[in-house]
């Protein structure tokens, strides 16, 4: 389908310019023949409106011969026989006006007969020109739907690592507690069996309401405080009005993941988890707060979530989204800023 076609209002402007060019040429051409402004205006203007109507049809020949593949050869061949076709046809179009018009203006078919050769090589020109402008517009358009095309294979590469990573870190864990204590290692194994199910459920979506995807969230601390018991303690900030908006799927519990993991797992008493989250017109804010152990390894607050969540930021939102991480002495804050989308 021709892109005009697509919106309504795009091809109103499209008639509307092809009107414009009708009457400009209708004030200027009683300077340069013998007709009056009227006689100008009531031929031009519905003789434009077709020339407007004929250069659609040089997108579809951009189309059948794209600019990359084929010869050049063949391009101006099929691009000269089709201004020659269109002229021809804008020609018999004008004469048919121009006969019309005759009953009233005597002489304009005689006038229009004259300045055949005149139309022709304006004909021929313009579609010489739209030919031009389609190309350019087929170019932008390929780029474009290109760059969406990586944009959405990179989301999902991305995506797909999140189960991976957490699944490898849990299954750790349940490994040390059934030494320890069975019990807890049972209860960990079904709550990341649930865990898992909802997160595939979510994560078949490519963006979810806030609510559910702290819902998961929940899920998963549930699973560390089975692991961690009272040394994982939560507080949580989280304004109702955040519920319905929409987060990429899977994008809050990485977050959460990384405090538990470079910060309660290092410290020996445990800490506190602060979840924040507020909506301010329109941006949403979610920050996730931890202490940590400023002696552990610097590389150890480097893992794969944070720039996960990073690189997924960036594939979807470019710089309406970021993430920023700050870090004192002894707490370490990562905060997501996204434009509000509502479900």
């Amino acid at each position: 389908m021709h892109p005009l076609f697509k919106h309504w209002r795009r091809f109103l402007l499209y008639v509307a310019a092809w009107i414009e060019l009708g009457v400009v040429l209708g004030i200027v051409a009683p300077a340069h023949a013998n007709v009056t402004r009227l006689e100008a205006l009531a031929f031009l203007v519905p003789l434009m409106l077709v020339l407007g109507l004929v250069c659609l049809a040089p997108y579809y020949v951009c189309r059948t011969a794209p600019l990359r593949a084929a010869a050049w050869r063949n391009l101006l061949q099929n691009h000269l026989l089709g201004a020659a076709v269109a002229s021809a046809g804008v020609v018999l179009a004008g004469r048919l006006i121009a006969g019309i018009l005759s009953s009233a203006w005597p002489g304009l078919d005689t006038g229009f007969a004259n300045a055949t050769v005149i139309f022709t090589v304006f004909v021929t020109l313009t579609w010489l020109l739209s030919a031009s402008l389609y190309y350019a517009f087929i170019e932008i358009e390929s780029s474009r739907r290109a760059e969406v095309l990586a944009r959405e294979a990179q989301l999902k590469a991305l995506k797909a690592q999140i189960n991976p990573h957490f699944l490898f870190n849990s299954l750790n864990s349940i490994s040390a507690l059934t030494s320890i204590d069975p019990a807890r290692a049972r209860e960990m194994c079904i709550g990341l069996a649930d865990f898992l199910r909802a997160s595939l459920r979510l994560g078949e979506r490519d963006t979810v309401p806030f609510g559910e995807e702290l819902a998961l969230t929940n899920m998963y601390l549930g699973v560390e405080q089975a692991r961690f018991g009272d040394r994982l303690r939560l507080v949580r900030d989280i304004d109702p009005a955040c519920d319905t908006c929409e987060v990429p799927a899977l994008l809050i519990q990485p977050l959460v993941e990384n405090a538990v993991k470079h910060g309660i797992a290092m410290m020996a008493e445990g800490g506190e988890i602060l979840l924040s989250g507020h909506r301010d017109r329109d941006r949403f804010r979610f920050s996730v707060s931890n202490p940590f152990d400023p002696d552990a390894p610097v590389q150890l607050r480097n893992g794969i979530g944070l720039r996960n969540v990073k690189a997924r930021l960036e594939a979807r939102y470019g710089s309406a989204a970021n993430m920023r991480v700050e870090a004192t002495e002894r707490s370490y804050q990562v905060t997501v800023t996204l434009p509000v989308k509502t479900s």
